[in-house]
């Protein structure tokens, strides 16, 4: 199995309410993701919880049976998709991909 991680850090500037908005443009796009690919073994979304400089602000956690699972999850239009709708958001990513 594949767990891939993808952190999100929105990056300044932005007010609280930018922020926001932004952490729920997020959400919007990338939660429904999970249910729309039944290959998908785990899928999960949040939001951070405790403000901390090193801290990122919006995760996706998902399992996949194996890496083909796991590009075809990339190339899927439903992540294509998201990824494009939130493109306009201001943001840092970083992933990890690693075998379970």
């Amino acid at each position: 199995m594949v767990k891939h991680i993808v952190i999100f850090k929105l990056t300044p500037p932005c007010t609280p309410a930018e922020k926001k908005e932004s952490l729920r443009k997020l959400k919007e796009y990338f939660g429904p993701v999970g249910n729309k690919l039944d290959y998908i073994i785990e899928y999960r979304t949040g939001l951070n919880i405790l403000e901390d400089e090193h801290a990122g602000d919006f995760v996706i956690d998902a399992t996949f049976t194996s890496v083909e699972d796991l590009r075809r999850y990339q190339l899927s239009e439903a992540h294509r998709k998201a990824v494009i709708a939130a493109s306009s958001i201001k943001k840092a990513k970083i992933v990890v991909d690693y075998k379970i």
